[in-house]
């Protein structure tokens, strides 16, 4: 990713179908946003593992959206291989901070 270029963000939310993954496929994406609890039994830890399987996508940073997070909640986030989490509600400026940190190379935890 140039300096001068914004990030590519791959945003899967609420409708945890299998379009995402064929994004995957013809994009290359510079971040993840998974929320993780996405309704019909699917997990965004369980899609994350699924997207980490793969080699050419496996360093992408992820960032966790999550309405329930308690300090055991994030500690297992960051061991499921997330590189940060944002709790819901959340700002648009504090998504963005998160983002630009993460992206950066240095946050855990906003909001």
């Amino acid at each position: 990713m140039s300096t001068t270029d914004p990030p590519c963000i791959l945003s899967v939310e609420d409708n945890p179908d299998t379009r995402f993954l064929l994004e995957l496929e013809s994009t290359s994406f510079d971040l993840l946003l998974l929320d993780i609890h996405l309704g019909s039994g699917t997990e965004g830890t369980e899609l994350l593992h699924t997207i980490r399987s793969r080699e050419d996508i496996e360093e992408v940073p992820a960032i966790a959206l999550t309405a329930y997070i308690l300090p055991s909640d994030s500690q297992e986030l960051l061991d499921e291989g997330f590189d940060a989490y944002v709790s819901k509600p959340f700002t648009s400026a504090e998504l963005t901070e998160a983002i630009d940190q993460t992206l950066s190379g240095g946050v855990e935890s906003v909001a």
